[in-house]
C-alpha cells in the first residue's frame, strides 16, 4: 500500500510537506505542490483527508466549491463505533521491554473501563499502519507511544479521520492531542537539587546512544533541560550515553567520565534498575561512598524502588500519563473537546531515599 513516505520520497520533499499539501494547513509553493500532487497521483496515493481540490485532482473527479465540509473530503456518514483503539508503539533495537509492557497495560486497563480494546501496531516506522487501520475503518482513534522529538506519525495524523492522542510531546504536535510528564521541569529540578547541595560537576549517564540519535522524546527533553539549567546555575553538566548495563560497561564508562572530569561529585542515571544497581557497585569498587563521597540519582526510570539500596529518583509515571491519554481520547470521541494540538504536561515528582547529599569537602 502506498503511503505518505512513498510520496515524499518520490517528490523529494519531507513528509510534513506532503501533509501540508494534502491538508492545505500551510501555504506551499506551486512548484513543490505540483511535484507532490503528481507523485501522489502516479503512485495512486489516496489520503483519508485532503482539501476538495486535491481530492478532485487525485481521483480525476470534477472539483466544486461545495465538495465536503471544512476543507476535507466528503464523509461517508457517521459510522458505528468499533470500540477499538489502535496503539502505535514501535519496537526499536534499544526498546526497554519492561517500560514497553508497563505503558501498554496501563493504556489497555484504562481503555477497558470504557469498553474498548487495544489493537497493537509495532512496526518501527508506523506511518503506513496508521493509514491502513483508519482507511479500513478498523479503529475509532489512535494512541502514540515511543514518541520522537519530531514524529512523522504526528504529521500523518493531519490526514486521518480519527483522533490521535500522543503519550509524549512531539515538536510537531499541531494535529494530535499530547499528554506527558513535564520532563523539562524534571531535568531542571534534578540539577537544581544537585546545585543546592553544592555540586558543581554533574554527570548524566544516558541510555543507549541510538535512542538519542533517533530523537527519543522524553530522554532528550530531560537531558537538554538539565544541561541548559546547569549552565544557568554555573554547574558543569556532562552527558555520556551508556554502552551497556553490565558491570564491565559501567566500569568502563566511569573510568572515561572521571578521566574527563575528576571533579564529578553527582551522577544522574537515565537508565534502568540494573544499570543503577551496577553503578552503585562500581562506585563502591572505586572507594566512593554514596552519598558521603558522591551523590546518585535516577531519572526517567521505573522499578528503581525495588533495588536493595534505595536511590533518589525522579521516576516515570506510566499510570498517570496513560490514564489521562485514554480519558482525553474519550472526551474527543464524545464530542466534548475539539482543541486538537492541545498539550497537557503532568507534574513530575522527586522521591528522596538518601543517596543525594552535600558535596564532599576538598
Amino acid at each position: 500500500m502506498t503511503g505518505i513516505k512513498d510520496v515524499a520520497a518520490k517528490a523529494h520533499v519531507s513528509i510534513s510537506t506532503v501533509s501540508y499539501v494534502m491538508s492545505g494547513k500551510r501555504s506551499i509553493g506551486d512548484d513543490t505542490k505540483h511535484a507532490v500532487l503528481d507523485a501522489a497521483k502516479e503512485l495512486g496515493y489516496r489520503p483519508r483527508k485532503a482539501t476538495p481540490d486535491v481530492m478532485a485532482f487525485l481521483t480525476g473527479q470534477p472539483y466544486t466549491e461545495h465538495t465536503g465540509q471544512g476543507g476535507q473530503s466528503p464523509a461517508s456518514g457517521t459510522r458505528a463505533r468499533t470500540k477499538v483503539l489502535a496503539l502505535s508503539s514501535p519496537v526499536h533495537g534499544y526498546t526497554d521491554y519492561s517500560n514497553y509492557v508497563t505503558f501498554f497495560f496501563a493504556l489497555a486497563a484504562r481503555a477497558r473501563r470504557y469498553g474498548y480494546d487495544i489493537l497493537l501496531l509495532m512496526h518501527e516506522y508506523g506511518d503506513q499502519e496508521l493509514v491502513r487501520v483508519t482507511r479500513n475503518g478498523m479503529v475509532d482513534g489512535i494512541l502514540l507511544l515511543d514518541v520522537l522529538m519530531h514524529d512523522s506519525r504526528a504529521e500523518v495524523a493531519s490526514l486521518l479521520d480519527v483522533p490521535v492522542v500522543s503519550v509524549g510531546y512531539p515538536s510537531n504536535s499541531e494535529s494530535v492531542y499530547s499528554v506527558d510528564l513535564d520532563f523539562e521541569w524534571m531535568g531542571r529540578e534534578a540539577v537544581e537539587k544537585a546545585a543546592t547541595l553544592g555540586h558543581t560537576h554533574v554527570l548524566i549517564i544516558g541510555t543507549n546512544e541510538f535512542a538519542y540519535e533517533d530523537g527519543s522524546n522524553y530522554l532528550i527533553r530531560f537531558r537538554d533541560a538539565a544541561i541548559k539549567h546547569g549552565s544557568d546555575l554555573g554547574v558543569k553538566v556532562m552527558f555520556m550515553a551508556s554502552t551497556g548495563y553490565g558491570m564491565a560497561d559501567v566500569r568502563l564508562l566511569l573510568d572515561s567520565a572521571f578521566a574527563s572530569d575528576a571533579d564529578i561529585t553527582a551522577i544522574i542515571c537515565q537508565t534502568n534498575p540494573t544499570h543503577v544497581n551496577n553503578t552503585l557497585i562500581a562506585l563502591q569498587e572505586r572507594g566512593l561512598r554514596v552519598p558521603q563521597d558522591i551523590s546518585l540519582m535516577a531519572a526517567c526510570t521505573q522499578g528503581v524502588h525495588q533495588l536493595s539500596q534505595g536511590v533518589d529518583e525522579m521516576p516515570m509515571d506510566p499510570h498517570a500519563s496513560c490514564v489521562r491519554a485514554i480519558d482525553i481520547m474519550m472526551e474527543v470521541l464524545d464530542g466534548k473537546r475539539h482543541d486538537v494540538g492541545a498539550v497537557e504536561l503532568l507534574p513530575g515528582k522527586y522521591i528522596a531515599r538518601g543517596t543525594m547529599g552535600p558535596r564532599r569537602a576538598g
